[in-house]
This record gives C-alpha cells, structure tokens and sequence, in this order.
C-alpha cells in the first residue's frame, strides 16, 4: 500500500512538473527576448554607431570592450566608475579617453537626447 502511495505521488509531481515548466519556460523566453520600443530603437542606435568597437552579446573586446551586462556589473570597463545609467551616459556623451588599445569618441553631440536614452535602455538589456 505505501509503494502505491509513492508512486500516485510521484506521478502526481511529475504532472505537476509537466503543466507548469512550459509556460515558465515561454515566459522566461518572452522576457529574454522582448524588447521595449525604446530598446528596440536603442540596438538600431547602436547597430549604427557602436557595433564597430563593442560586441552586445559578449564581454570580450572587440575594440573596446563587449558591453553583455555592461550596467549589471560593479563598474564600468576602463574608467572603473560605478556602473549606473547615469556614468555610462556620461561616458557616451564625453568619450573616453582611457579606452584601450584607442580612446572612445564623444557621441554627445552625434546622437539626439532620444536616442541617447534609447541606447540606454537597449543597454540595460545586455
């Protein structure tokens, strides 16, 4: 009697594992994959003005380095500031002149407030 109690609870798990693990999986797939308008205009923005030097889905330098989870690291590469929206913006805007092997050109006066902040946003996606 007890084995048949083990194994209808063992089903039971099993089943219960079968119905949730899908549409936890679609979930975390959608949230991976869907960007906001904003970030969506943010990788275009970036597609056009830094995919030259810096890889989105790698850490590894390209020219300067891979920017995957650029804001969700402690600091910034090269100028070690605290890795906040508010730095990296600043660092987009001026540049950086201790970037290696070459400093980084200043967008601030390339891109527009709007895609400056969708970059941003595309960013925090990384």
């Amino acid at each position: 009697m007890q084995r048949r109690s083990l194994k209808i609870i063992k089903w039971l798990f099993i089943l219960a594992v079968a119905a949730v693990l899908p549409s936890a999986t679609i979930s975390w797939a959608q949230g991976k994959t869907a960007l906001s308008p904003a970030a969506k205009g943010g990788q275009k923005v970036f597609e056009q003005n830094c995919a030259l030097c810096h890889f989105a889905d790698q850490a590894n330098a390209k020219i300067g380095p891979g920017l995957k989870g650029v804001l969700k690291n402690k600091e910034l590469p090269y100028s070690h500031k605290p890795a906040t929206v508010a730095n990296a913006r600043e660092q987009v805007e001026k540049g950086n002149p201790q970037g290696k092997p070459m400093a980084m050109p200043p967008f601030g006066n390339k891109l527009s407030k709007t895609q400056l902040d969708n970059l941003l946003d595309y960013l925090k996606t990384l």
